[in-house]
């Protein structure tokens, strides 16, 4: 037991998620703290450290048994059909490159992956808690469930997987750079990239995602590159000055065991309405994110 508990410790402490939140959020919180899109609470900040503490703590103990049925799952249906490392690109830049391209086609998984999240009113309870957050910051990044990380390799990991044989040690460390940019995604500051925009989502593009406003809805799924927006029609591009509040209406989240319990909640409450009311009409669709479900 005590060597469960040194082994798990030694994984939490040398785990990717802390190494680049403390690498990378302190610098993005000073900005947000000086120049933020809208005033968040510092107690909100407070809550948001304790629970990134929490959720790594659970993501250290559950990653192994989730690794090891990924992998098996990719050995049994065969992977790394398309050689990235043969592209002709030797050395550091063939690992960048390859680190690219690894990350454009995994996130159009993620695309997929994330739009069904909002239209599976099941599935939708895992995302909740992430889009709960009325003061979207740089931890919101973190601020995701358990029960999501469960599901997402099915959609992301292995299917990647088995498309792509990546350099695993120099893709190992290059692949934090994209981790990390996330943080920035999701930072409470006023920050687009013009014109270019298309080319890589910004924290004024993600945070349409995270609008409250119905006009907003369904928008800017993508996690990095905005071309898988743009080609299956989610795209919106926010305009100057346009920085909404962002939410869950009706969802308000303030201590870690609400958070953790919401999506088991969430189906605890959509069994009782089914046993209930067999006969009721259909549920609202989980898109326009009914705290009800």
């Amino acid at each position: 037991m005590l060597e469960f508990v040194l082994n798990w410790l030694q994984r939490f402490i040398l785990s990717d998620g802390i190494f680049m939140t403390l690498l990378v959020v302190p610098a993005i919180m000073v900005w947000e703290l000086l120049r933020p899109a809208n005033k968040a609470p510092l107690s909100h900040y407070l809550f948001g450290a304790k629970y990134w503490i929490v959720n790594i703590a659970i993501l250290t103990a559950l990653t192994p048994v989730i690794s090891i049925a990924v992998a098996r799952v990719v050995q049994y249906l065969g992977f790394g059909f398309i050689d990235l490392t043969h592209l002709g690109f030797p050395g550091l830049w063939g690992a960048l490159f390859a680190l690219l391209v690894g990350t454009f086609v995994a996130d159009f998984f993620f695309y997929w992956f994330h739009r069904t999240l909002h239209a599976n009113k099941y599935l939708w309870q895992t995302h909740l808690l992430h889009h709960s957050d009325e003061h979207m910051n740089a931890l919101t990044a973190q601020r995701g469930h358990f029960t999501e990380t469960l599901v997402s390799p099915v959609f992301i990991a292995i299917p990647t997987a088995i498309l792509f044989e990546l350099p695993p040690v120099t893709i190992g460390i290059l692949s934090l750079i994209p981790y990390a940019y996330l943080f920035f995604a999701h930072a409470n500051v006023r920050a687009s990239f013009g014109p270019l925009w298309w080319l890589i989502i910004s924290p004024d593009y993600h945070r349409i995602h995270h609008s409250i406003e119905l006009r907003h809805r369904d928008k800017n799924f993508t996690n990095w590159f905005p071309i898988w927006d743009i080609i299956f029609g989610t795209a919106y591009l926010p305009e100057k000055d346009e920085c909404p509040e962002t939410g869950v209406e009706g969802v308000e989240v303030k201590t870690i065991s609400q958070a953790l319990l919401l999506p088991f909640s969430g189906w605890w409450n959509m069994y009782r309405a089914s046993r209930e009311k067999p006969n009721a009409p259909p549920a609202a669709e989980p898109a326009e994110r009914d705290p009800a479900e």
